[in-house]
């Protein structure tokens, strides 16, 4: 079934997208060096849209914006927690790969924080990936997420929350910003930015395409430890549900707004994501083998990176897992997500009013 929702392409500027992939990309090249992944390669290899010598001038210019930026990440972090929110299907593969993670086997539950000792050295207050069911609906999950971002914002000594949505975890916490903000309370203050990465936005084309089809066979199966399904989860990221519910539901104006997108030569996508890359591409050859480009933008917001990554490459570190046949099934690229997930809690925090 098709949107009754009519949907417009604009450039960038006249949509109201601000372009912030330049500066950001000086940022990402700053952790790269520090931070190379396990397979180094030029910043060109993992993000489009930047200059590939930039002028001496623009190098100058960012070396201060660098240092100011990081010398505010460095007071605020303290007082900082970043939330993760997972996506689709998150919970059959938590023990080893929740986003921005360090792709180590562990306890389901250990893995939601153990997985980001990585970046104790931030000195953020917490880094946490929420517990959500991978298969139901984003409304269920909304209230979920409502509730742990209630929680973190109540913990002694949390100032600031950033989070960082994967993939369905968007619309899921958009969700939860609309529920927060019509409780009497309101939205908590603490929550400063919404950062998307290959965000389900303005959904998939292939959940409309194969939704019927999932729905009728989700609560039948139950494999790789997944929780059941609602027989929902799929709805959740259609483009029909979700165009309609952010034209019923604008993003609380209190929030400032990141969007990272993916898209990737068909070469360079997992071999499991290659038939939906290729289905997709007869739309638009950007995207990540899930979704297009043009639809993980959020509403008034920032666009930080088009990283040159497949939608798991950008976030979930499969390739690091111990079962062959798991690692066989990704690019196997070495995607540097731990550079990516620094630069963007440094831009969240270092760039703020």
């Amino acid at each position: 079934m098709m949107s009754p929702w009519p949907i417009v392409n604009l450039p960038r500027a006249a949509a109201g997208i601000q372009d912030e992939r330049q500066d950001f990309g000086a940022l990402f090249a700053q952790e790269l060096l520090a931070h190379p992944g396990t397979k180094p390669q030029p910043i060109q290899a993992w993000l489009y849209g930047l200059e590939a010598t930039p002028p001496p001038a623009n190098l100058a210019a960012s070396k201060p914006r660098l240092a100011a930026l990081e010398q505010r990440f460095q007071a605020q972090a303290p007082g900082s927690s970043v939330l993760l929110v997972p996506g689709l299907f998150s919970d059959c593969f938590e023990e080893q790969s929740v986003p921005f993670g360090d792709g180590v086997l562990r306890e389901r539950a250990l893995s939601r924080s153990e997985a980001y000792r990585q970046y104790a050295d931030l000195g953020l207050a917490q880094v946490q990936a929420l517990s959500l069911p991978g298969r139901e609906s984003s409304a269920a999950n909304a209230k979920r997420v409502a509730a742990a971002i209630r929680q973190e914002a109540a913990r002694p000594g949390v100032q600031r929350i950033v989070l960082i949505a994967y993939s369905k975890g968007v619309p899921d916490t958009l969700r939860a910003l609309a529920l927060l903000q019509a409780e009497a309370e309101g939205l908590p203050a603490a929550v400063i930015d919404l950062v998307a990465v290959a965000g389900v936005v303005m959904g998939t084309r292939l959940a409309d395409h194969f939704e019927d089809l999932f729905e009728g066979l989700s609560t039948r199966i139950n494999a790789f430890g997944c929780t059941a399904s609602d027989g929902q989860e799929v709805s959740s990221v259609t483009q029909r549900e979700s165009v309609a519910w952010l034209a019923a539901h604008p993003p609380p104006r209190s929030l400032r707004y990141h969007s990272v997108l993916g898209f990737v030569p068909p070469h360079e996508v997992g071999i499991s994501l290659r038939p939906f890359n290729s289905a997709l591409s007869n739309i638009d050859p950007r995207n990540d083998g899930q979704l297009l480009s043009r639809d993980a933008i959020l509403p008034g917001s920032s666009l930080l990176a088009e990283a040159r990554a497949d939608h798991w490459d950008i976030a979930l570190p499969r390739e690091r897992h111990p079962n062959a046949w798991v690692r066989a099934s990704t690019s196997e690229r070495g995607y540097p997500r731990e550079a990516l997930f620094r630069a963007l809690v440094k831009w969240t925090l270092g760039s703020g009013p």
